[in-house]
């Protein structure tokens, strides 16, 4: 999807305020209290790859495995290899994988109201031991309507094209628990913000994000090296650090 930049718009480093809504909407992307999110995305891709079924999931005729969550359909085509290398079925045996991820839908929490387009592969490894390791890129669309969570009463209405790495993202096989490992995005943003008087704005900019996960099940969030953020991957909140 192609961002549409109107005459009067600018162009520039985004402010406090755009970091924060940017925060906001990564942080509905990596974890949803209801399920949803990359963190749950990679929960599922290890399920499936261990010969199970994410709750509320089915396999289609096609091989893919689909499911709903908030709004928004994932789906999962997965190649399961033995330690050797071997192409079988998923299940005790397997101890690598590769994903392809698809999310469609319109997310809908009480503060994020988004249409999300997602696509992305991940290569899994290590199933038989006690931490996997993902590895993977992906490209995503999110045209969302914020209630901010940092601004009560404010509004802000954003397009987001991105693109993102996953580095040595560590899951505990048991549990299917992220628990470590880095992922980068770069995201191309215009806002449009009501409800802010005077402060009401109408702008494009670029951001990047670091996030980097930890056993605790949080994540820290770091925007243009300078603006940070801790996330709970269980319930999607996210909150100011040291700012």
């Amino acid at each position: 999807m192609a961002l549409s930049f109107t005459a009067c718009a600018s162009k520039n480093t985004p402010t406090p305020e755009q970091y924060d809504d940017t925060a906001q909407a990564i942080a509905s992307t990596t974890a949803t209290g209801g399920g949803g999110g990359d963190v749950s995305s990679m929960s599922d891709s290890v399920t499936i790859a261990q010969g199970a079924m994410p709750t509320g999931f089915t396999l289609s005729g096609d091989g893919h495995f689909r499911g709903t969550r908030l709004g928004v359909d994932y789906s999962y085509a997965i190649t399961c290899k033995t330690a050797t290398g071997a192409v079988g079925l998923c299940g005790p045996a397997t101890d690598q994988a590769s994903v392809q991820v698809a999310w469609s839908g319109t997310l809908d929490t009480t503060n994020v109201n988004a249409s999300v387009t997602r696509n992305g592969s991940w290569s899994i490894t290590g199933l038989l031991s006690d931490t996997a390791t993902f590895n993977g890129d992906s490209t995503f669309s999110f045209d969302a309507t914020l209630h901010s969570v940092f601004r009560p009463g404010v509004t802000a209405t954003y397009s987001f094209d991105a693109s993102a790495s996953y580095d040595a993202i560590k899951i505990a096989t048991a549990q299917r628990q992220v628990i470590g490992g880095t992922a980068s995005f770069d995201l191309a943003a215009h806002a449009t913000v009501t409800g802010a008087g005077s402060n009401n704005v109408d702008k494009s900019f670029d951001v990047h994000a670091e996030i980097t996960f930890h056993a605790d099940h949080t994540a820290d969030l770091v925007l243009d090296a300078s603006r940070h953020y801790s996330l709970n991957l269980t319930t999607g909140a996210v909150v100011h650090v040291g700012q």
